[in-house]
């Protein structure tokens, strides 16, 4: 009985010491220093990282860490050093993303209740040959097969605003937070034509020069439309009013962007969330995931947009948003008193 009794002693003294002693292994390390690398190599923000003291304290952690969750709060600590609240980072056993600092942007009852529904495009005409498009976020990743019915689901919409020959059009992307921005951009560039495109800039404010890769080039030709109907020959000067608010966000807010340098076109609402970047994903050994800012956006006039936000031209609250019926929609109201006048319509 003695030494049975002595024996589980010292077995549990072992695992004792097994567990005080115990590492994460060396796979979770290397991990952590993929995402780390990763970081350091492809963030936008990477140079508001001191990356000699942050990689020497990670070593340190990484000695001392017994879980991945250990190991994963270094990976998030340096993540909150680079301020990219366009990004996320998705672990084995957790997740994060940066809120930036400030107040909260309030959405409008009207705008949580529609977030509440399908995504759908909306059309309508409204008074005096105004017509009203609304696009939605296209949040499908980069699934062509989804790209091709968003584009084609978009441009039949588009047909059937044309077939009653509007004299002018209401874009309206308070309730565009972001997505695949391709399919967007094969509505949007039949108001502003390519020369309205806007641009990539690094860290440096550099712009750079489109992708000329065959791999990218395939894959915006994915979205397409598969007929593109007749359209107006003014619709690329006549008068358009864009409505953007706190719903408004990354491609969204691109979308506004290369409207905003269009000829005839004004925004009214709120500013965009301020999320105007562009993102990569990055897969950290098939464990993790990366999402990061790796540039700037700049407008067709190459001013880079560094602070991300779309300001409208006319600010509207949101108060009074009506996305079920757009004419009893205060910003709408606002929008159209602005194009009756350049309609010269009393």
């Amino acid at each position: 009985m003695k030494i049975s009794s002595y024996i589980i002693f010292i077995a549990a003294f072992i695992f004792s010491a097994n567990v005080l002693h115990a590492q994460v292994p060396d796979s979770i390390k290397q991990y952590v220093r993929e995402a780390l690398d990763t970081m350091q190599k492809q963030s936008l923000y990477s140079k508001k990282v001191n990356w000699q003291t942050a990689r020497a304290k990670a070593e340190q952690q990484l000695a001392a860490a017994k879980t991945s969750l250990d190991a994963e709060s270094i990976i998030i600590d340096v993540f909150k050093q680079l301020e990219d609240n366009h990004g996320m980072y998705g672990g084995i056993d957790t997740s994060y993303t940066y809120i930036a600092p400030g107040p909260e942007r309030i959405m409008s009852k009207s705008i949580l209740k529609e977030y509440r529904k399908p995504r759908s495009v909306k059309i309508k005409m409204l008074e005096n040959g105004i017509a009203y498009f609304k696009m939605p976020a296209i949040l499908i990743g980069s699934n062509q097969q989804k790209m091709k019915e968003w584009a084609n689901l978009m441009m039949d919409s588009l047909c059937v605003l044309n077939g009653f020959k509007p004299k002018a059009y209401i874009i309206d992307l308070r309730m565009n937070n972001g997505g695949n921005s391709e399919p967007m951009w094969q509505i949007i560039k039949r108001f502003t034509g390519d020369q309205n495109k806007t641009y990539m800039a690094d860290a440096d404010m550099k712009i750079l020069p489109p992708s000329a890769d065959s791999a990218e080039l395939a894959y915006q030709r994915a979205a397409v439309p598969d007929s593109v109907c007749v359209l107006a020959k003014n619709i690329s000067t006549i008068p358009v009013a864009v409505l953007t608010g706190p719903g408004t966000a990354s491609s969204g807010e691109i979308m506004a962007l290369s409207l905003s340098t269009r000829p005839n076109t004004r925004l009214f609402g709120e500013p965009s969330i301020g999320v105007a970047s562009v993102t990569n994903g990055f897969v950290i050994q098939n464990k993790g995931y990366l999402l990061l800012t790796v540039n700037y956006i700049a407008d067709a006039k190459k001013k880079v947009l560094v602070d991300k936000f779309i300001n409208p031209d006319v600010f509207v609250k949101s108060d009074s948003d009506d996305f079920e019926n757009p004419l009893n929609d205060g910003t709408v109201n606002v929008a159209i008193t602005w194009l009756k006048e350049k309609l010269k319509l009393k």
